[in-house]
């Protein structure tokens, strides 16, 4: 098991080539079994602030958002994944996270 950054990924010869941010060969394989991991950034940034702004929407410093327990942002507006992380932890990220806020935002209505 190893936990890295991979940056590229190169198939020759019957092996996969995994490289870091300096392209320096990381590991080399012939087989991947899981390969997960994300960004730690606010996703959607770009088209999102000026919606936070524009509907005085409340966020963290980080930027994310704060949302009640319901996962409520707005006025009918409700947050899941990486939006919801502040409120879940990460689980939020992936299926788990996905039915856990389904169940939260269903039983608020």
């Amino acid at each position: 098991m190893m936990d890295v950054e991979v940056i590229s990924a190169v198939w020759r010869d019957g092996h996969i080539s995994l490289k870091d941010k300096n392209e320096k060969v990381i590991q080399q394989t012939g087989t991947i079994l899981l390969a997960t991991g994300f960004k730690s950034l606010m996703p959607g940034k770009d088209w999102l602030t000026p919606v936070i702004r524009s509907h005085d929407l409340r966020f963290a410093e980080c930027g994310y958002p704060i949302v009640s327990q319901s996962l409520q942002w707005g006025p009918g507006l409700y947050v899941t994944g990486a939006l919801a992380e502040l409120e879940m932890g990460p689980i939020s990220r992936n299926i788990s996270g996905a039915r856990q806020a389904a169940e939260r935002i269903v039983n608020s209505l």
